[in-house]
């Protein structure tokens, strides 16, 4: 999946929540809405940290779902081993 078709799925998931204007979370750059997604909003930490990683997960996902799942996968992995 290329990275701006993730990036407007994941937009379209923030306007229908409904949290925020359309117009807000357009103004949003590809690399901060993706951010967004891996980043806890307790602690900061993300869910992947290293960019080819991430550049990665984002190429081989076929939907934001997909994307979901393989950030998780790296979180737990991560937990596991520290």
């Amino acid at each position: 999946m290329l990275k701006n078709k993730l990036a407007n799925e994941l937009r379209e998931r923030q306007c229908n929540y409904g949290a925020c204007s359309r117009k807000e979370i357009n103004s949003i750059t590809d690399d901060e809405i993706i951010d967004c997604y891996i980043t806890c909003s307790c602690c900061g930490e993300k869910q992947v940290d290293d960019e080819k990683q991430l550049t990665l997960i984002i190429e081989k996902a076929n939907s934001a779902d997909e994307f979901f799942a393989a950030c998780d996968l790296v979180a737990k992995t991560k937990m596991m081993v520290n």
